[in-house]
């Protein structure tokens, strides 16, 4: 971002101006930079973020550049601010830029809410600048109400000076509090400045005697009153605050908030201030604000506004320029009084321009990065590649598998590589994944606990607005729950793909998606469970079969104990020679039938008792049919009939464009008249099988724990 800052001037120049002052300004600048740049890494570390860093300066503004927060030497030197209170002011920055950093939508809401705030304040202040000069200077008031840029990057925000003047009041509420936030974030982050310590001394002295050095504010509007006290209060604990009585109401006034009552020194000390390991984030405080103190706030500002009699400055009785910052505010020498002693000098909106800048600077870093990153990565698979193919190739010649098959499992196996993944994670929580049948646990939402859901406050505060705490549920509590959790000793998939003549290329090639999915990714399962089971002690195996069929049923894939195949990957990878023909008719049942014949009497027992789980997944494209190719729901549905008897879990899916026939006869064997529907039908879009049978066989094992 190049942006040139008016206020930056060759800081010897400046100045020479004032040679008495020059060399012990030069001195102090010298020794205070001295001791940044001593703690440079600290702050670095404090702040978790390299790109920001300090440099005292004849004016305070960042450079966006250089990644500088300058500091104005003369402002710190005429406060007679020590080393220790300039490092305090230091931290005091960063933490406004961290707390930015943190809850930065939360930051932003509220700066469009003080616009909005202050747009409706400056309708009140402008009909009383009105009620006084439009007929004697319409002009002055032409100019009071046109709009300007606020915003250095985005020139379409405006407001008018008087709105401007109401944001200030607004942002001075808000900054108030950020600062009492900030200056007790400091001693929980820094030991040097925990009550007691010297550099806690230093910051007590620096607000008595430097930034708020008077104790009677009673003499000044109320609604600052009320905020001069909370802050100086909280930094100063052993001297009261003077204030007027109507004021002295306020802050013993108690306010309604959840079902409690605070006054306002107990919200700050409930709400603003960071608790135990729990620092509270501006949104949340600012949620806070605006529906306890933030009423009162608006309640003395418009009582000190009905008594303000609008006065032009000298240069605007002359009609000389455009109204600047502030000109339009009532309490003008207040809070130009407030500015003067903030220790906040850097500018919000540069704040604000800073951290997009940043961000946009972070995200353009880490997407070269990435750039680079996967460029090398293409580079060494390339070479790796290249080698690996060779060893690919001698392998599938030893095994007999064509090349061409194998290159057809590989393509497989990249196309449905996020399902993949997906399960893998799915596998690894259930291998790694709790046992206990009893779990005590945070859970909401309850009108009454121990932890309050900031978030459901949120979302529930029109009830508690109108006072129906009963039914604003946004309390957690400690509960005990039992859970079910089965402990299988045998998983098994067996898989049933649809061949009949109409299964055309596309149906085809997500058939092949699907069970290379699902048999790789289970026997990816298996491998995990047989390394993790000395750690596990689980006696939990997992095992597939594929069937396909068409006028008849061929089993494509045995389970390992019936297989005389070495590596059940090598026979995963030969299914694909069976999946180019197609076989004829839709004859599913054949397979389902095999499949139930093939259920020993001991099989039975233990899916009854819940030792092996029995998973049964068909694909097809039609209805049924019988062995001649009429349709017919009548022998899928007895062989879905009797797998489902002996608690087999089963599913079946429905892929491709189909007649109204198919879909009755599909749904005639899955659906009709059970207790929950077993079949899917996934239509046209066919891509949609994956992410439908990764889903349900998740929702099948969900329970299942090692």
């Amino acid at each position: 971002m190049n942006i040139e800052n008016t206020k930056e001037k060759p800081f010897e120049e400046e100045l020479q101006k004032k040679q008495p002052l020059f060399e012990g300004l030069i001195k102090y600048k010298e020794e205070g930079q001295r001791m940044i740049d001593g703690h440079r890494l600290f702050f670095t570390t404090f702040a978790h973020d390299i790109s920001l860093s300090f440099k005292m300066s004849n004016a305070f503004y960042i450079d966006f550049k250089k990644g500088e927060v300058n500091l104005d030497t003369k402002w710190f030197a005429d406060k007679e601010f020590s080393k220790m209170m300039i490092l305090w002011a230091n931290l005091h920055e960063l933490v406004h830029f961290r707390d930015l950093a943190d809850d930065p939508e939360g930051m932003m809401r509220n700066f469009d809410y003080i616009r909005q705030k202050a747009k409706k304040t400056g309708v009140v202040m402008l009909k009383k600048w009105e009620e006084k000069y439009s007929a004697t200077d319409p002009e002055f008031i032409e100019r009071l109400k046109k709009q300007r840029p606020i915003s250095k990057k985005d020139p379409s925000i405006t407001m008018n000076a008087v709105e401007q003047a109401a944001y200030q009041v607004h942002h001075t509420f808000y900054n108030i509090f950020d600062d009492i936030y900030v200056n007790n974030l400091i001693p929980r982050k820094v030991p040097l400045f925990e009550d007691g310590e010297t550099g806690d001394e230093e910051v007590k002295r620096l607000y008595r005697e430097k930034l708020f050095v008077k104790s009677d504010y009673s003499s000044s509007p109320r609604h600052l009153q009320l905020l001069y006290t909370l802050l100086r209060e909280d930094m100063v604990k052993d001297e009261e605050v003077i204030v007027s009585g109507e004021v002295s109401k306020i802050m013993e006034q108690k306010i309604p908030f959840l079902g409690k009552e605070y006054t306002p020194k107990e919200i700050v000390d409930h709400c603003i201030k960071p608790k135990g390991d729990r620092d509270t984030k501006a949104g949340q405080r600012y949620f806070v604000l605006q529906n306890t103190v933030e009423p009162l706030f608006e309640e003395l500002l418009m009582r000190d506004l009905a008594e303000w009699d609008p006065q032009k400055t000298e240069k605007q009785k002359g009609g000389e320029g455009e109204p600047k910052e502030g000109e339009g505010n009532p309490f003008d020498q207040d809070y130009q009084e407030y500015q003067q002693n903030n220790p906040d000098q850097i500018d919000s909106q540069d704040m604000r321009d800073w951290m997009d800048e940043h961000t946009e600077d972070k995200k353009k870093e880490e997407e070269q990065k990435a750039k680079e990153k996967e460029e090398e990565s293409k580079s060494a698979k390339q070479r790796e590649g290249e080698s690996q193919d060779e060893m690919d190739r001698e392998k599938m010649r030893e095994l007999g598998i064509p090349w061409e098959i194998f290159q057809q499992y590989k393509k497989m196996e990249d196309e449905v590589a996020p399902y993949l993944e997906d399960l893998s994670k799915f596998w690894q929580r259930i291998i790694f994944g709790s046992t206990l049948k009893i779990e005590r646990g945070m859970e909401g939402y309850f009108t009454t606990g121990i932890e309050l859901d900031v978030l459901k406050t949120i979302e529930e505060w029109p009830k508690i607005e109108k006072g129906q705490l009963g039914e604003a549920q946004v309390m957690k509590k400690m509960m005990q729950k039992e859970v079910l959790i089965r402990k299988p000793e045998l998983i098994r998939l067996r898989l049933v793909g649809d061949m009949s003549g109409s299964m055309n290329e596309e149906k085809k090639h997500v058939l092949q998606q699907t069970f290379v999915l699902l048999l790789s990714s289970l026997r990816e399962f298996n491998i995990y469970l047989n390394l993790t089971r000395s750690q596990t002690k689980s006696k939990l195996g997992v095992d597939t079969e594929a069937w396909i069929f068409g006028t008849d049923a061929e089993k494509v894939k045995s389970l390992r104990s019936e297989s005389d195949m070495d590596h059940e990957q090598v026979e995963i990878i030969k299914i694909f020679e069976k999946l180019h023909d197609t076989i004829g008719n839709t004859y599913d049942a054949g397979a389902l039938e095999e499949i139930f014949i093939s259920l020993t009497p001991e099989d039975k027992a233990k899916i009854k008792q819940e030792k092996i789980m029995e998973i049964v997944f068909e694909i097809t494209d039609g209805g049924s049919t019988d062995k001649k190719g009429n349709f017919t729901s009548q022998f899928a549905r007895e062989a879905v009939d009797n797998l489902v008897a002996n608690d087999v879990i089963v599913g079946g899916f429905q892929i491709g464009a189909v007649s109204k026939n198919e879909e009755r006869i599909f749904k005639e064997v899955w659906n009709k008249n059970r207790e929950e529907p077993l079949g899917e039908i996934v239509g046209e879009k066919i891509e949609n099988l994956l992410p439908a049978i990764t889903e349900r066989l998740k929702s099948y094992l969900g329970g299942v724990r090692v």
